[in-house]
């Protein structure tokens, strides 16, 4: 069974004939508590198709649903607003949009603190498909250099290490979580 151990972010992916959404929950570490207890905010973004003849990617619309007195406040302007929700939308999107991964595999996005002029945001990949828990699969660490204007993005397998292979296609997903200051 996987547990997180740092505050970040976790999407899955639910597609039903009626409609598609990307579970999203923002796990917190309170500052002080070594527990490993979580602070969680879930949310939903619910992508719904328009009615016409264009081709679906074209006609999907993202509608982001959560509780009013949730505590979304992910961009650090100190008020929930208009940005965080936008942050957080366009987060799930570039999840739903990315080609790397399995539509059954979840992940928790996590920054990792490490000497500056370096930064590392890990994507842990969970199975989520027979079990009610996820399990560890693998991770991803996505390194930047330029203050997430850019990132080098690779496997490493819990088994084998690292991969010199990159994976390009979670740049995005990469980037717009180092936006979100969880």
């Amino acid at each position: 069974m996987w547990t997180p151990n740092n505050s970040g972010v976790f999407l899955k992916r639910e597609d039903t004939q009626e409609s598609k959404k990307i579970i999203i929950k923002i796990l917190r570490v309170a500052a002080g508590d070594y527990s490993g207890a979580h602070q969680s905010t879930a949310l939903t973004l619910h992508i719904k198709k328009e009615d016409g003849s264009r081709e679906v990617e074209d006609c999907e619309t993202p509608e982001l649903d959560y509780d009013p007195w949730s505590d979304i406040n992910v961009v650090p302007d100190g008020s929930i607003d208009e940005k965080d929700i936008n942050a957080l939308t366009q987060l799930a999107l570039a999840f739903y949009h990315q080609k790397e991964l399995e539509p059954e595999a979840g992940v928790f996005i996590a920054l990792i603190p490490v000497d500056a002029p370096r930064r590392l945001v890990r994507i842990e990949i969970l199975d989520l498909e027979d079990n009610e828990q996820p399990e560890f699969d693998y991770l991803l660490n996505a390194t930047s250099f330029d203050e997430g204007a850019s990132f080098v993005i690779r496997r490493i397998n819990p088994h084998a290490g690292p991969s010199r292979k990159e994976s390009p296609g979670l740049e995005d997903l990469a980037k717009a979580f180092f936006k979100l200051k969880v």
